[in-house]
């Protein structure tokens, strides 16, 4: 049995690895090929097209990938048209692959859409139902996405949220200190020294346009807490690059700061505090138990079109997963004027030094823990992806 892949971004991915790897495990006959990046590579698909550094966020900001992004699209219906495969597997990137969804449908091929797009949250009622008529079976992620393609007449299934599976460390706090800062015994005995992850996001875009703000909220936070460290998990070997060059120009003022090659998971289990770009890093660091904070900024224009035109705010309370999942605000929501060093700063010192306030936060993500569903997710996404083909 043949399978196309389409998994545009890093976190395509890195989710579509691991489902690729269970799939094999069910069946290892199986063969993948199409795009992707490092991981599914790794995971056994024959990567022909890799895109993932080109993902971006905002409707402005997605302009200078469009001409090589349609290209690769172009690609990847010749190849399916030539290699005619029993199904092709679509992983998040709803820019690139609810028009291949519609492409395959039209030339008679499956399509199992893996990490949909998030309709339920800031879409619409008519977006909801040209994705469950584009693609033929829909694997949701959350209860509530579940029921917004159910009553959008999509052929759905929900099994629970496959970060279940994923987000855990074998390592305890101290192990995983022990770790990361081997060569530097004096933060090992010592368990009040203040660890905190700054977790940039996974696009160039992200990168170069976050990471600078948060070092210098980095800076400030190290001139009220002398003694804290400060991790950054890389999310691929290419992102590392692009952090690397943005740090050696701070590393003077910022000694102690290391990156990681793709270690989140010990990063955060590490940390008392993770600093994040607005993403699946929000929920994998509550899902661990680890306060956070969400910073992001678009550009003015998209900002405008989302608050103005699309009226984002309107249909949403909150905007990081977590609050939303839970209805509350738990992770402090710092976007566009309000992410800047000194907010920030404040922000991450008062949840550090609130030891009440922290375990707070803890308690509720003990719950929203409990809400995603028990393990084995993918395991069970992928019988029901071999079922249906």
């Amino acid at each position: 049995m043949k399978i196309v892949v389409s998994a545009g971004e890093v976190s395509g991915d890195y989710h579509g690895s691991y489902l690729v790897k269970e799939l094999l495990s069910l069946n290892p006959h199986l063969l993948f090929l199409g795009l992707g990046s490092e991981r599914l590579a790794a995971a056994g698909v024959d990567v022909r097209f890799d895109i993932s550094r080109r993902g971006t966020i905002g409707l402005f900001e997605a302009l200078p990938n469009i001409l090589p992004v349609y290209f690769i699209f172009l690609k990847m219906k010749r190849l399916i048209l030539e290699e005619k495969p029993d199904l092709v597997l679509l992983i998040d990137s709803q820019g690139f692959n609810v028009p291949l969804a519609r492409f395959c449908k039209k030339a008679g091929i499956k399509t199992a859409y893996y990490i949909p797009p998030h309709e339920w949250l800031w879409g619409t009622p008519k977006g909801a139902r040209l994705v469950a008529e584009a693609a033929d079976l829909i694997v949701a992620i959350f209860e509530k996405e579940r029921d917004s393609y159910r009553a959008a007449g999509a052929n759905v299934v929900y099994f629970g949220h496959p970060l279940v599976d994923l987000v855990r460390s074998a390592l305890t706090k101290s192990e995983a200190r022990k770790l990361i800062f081997a060569g530097e015994p004096d933060i090992i005995p010592d368990r009040q020294k203040t660890v905190i992850s700054i977790c940039p996001g996974s696009r160039t875009q992200e990168i170069k346009g976050l990471l600078p703000l948060l070092l210098k909220s980095a800076a400030l936070i190290a001139a009220e807490l002398p003694d804290a460290r400060f991790l950054i998990p890389a999310a691929s070997r290419q992102i590392r690059n692009d952090i690397d060059e943005l740090v050696r120009a701070v590393k003077p003022s910022l000694p102690n700061l290391k990156v990681l090659d793709r270690q989140p998971y010990d990063a955060l289990i590490a940390s008392d505090l993770a600093i994040c770009a607005s993403g699946t890093i929000n929920l994998e660091a509550s899902i661990l138990g680890v306060p956070n904070i969400m910073v992001y900024k678009l550009s003015p224009l998209t900002f405008f079109v989302g608050k103005y035109l699309l009226r984002i705010a309107d249909r949403l309370k909150y905007f990081s997963m977590p609050n939303i999942l839970l209805n509350e605000c738990v992770v402090p929501e710092l976007t566009m004027s309000r992410a800047n060093p000194k907010e920030i700063s404040r922000e991450a010192i008062y949840i550090l030094r609130d030891q009440g306030h922290s375990r707070q936060i803890q308690n509720a993500f003990s719950r929203l823990r409990a809400s995603l569903g028990s393990p084995g997710v993918i395991r069970r996404c992928a019988q029901a992806i071999l079922n249906f083909t």
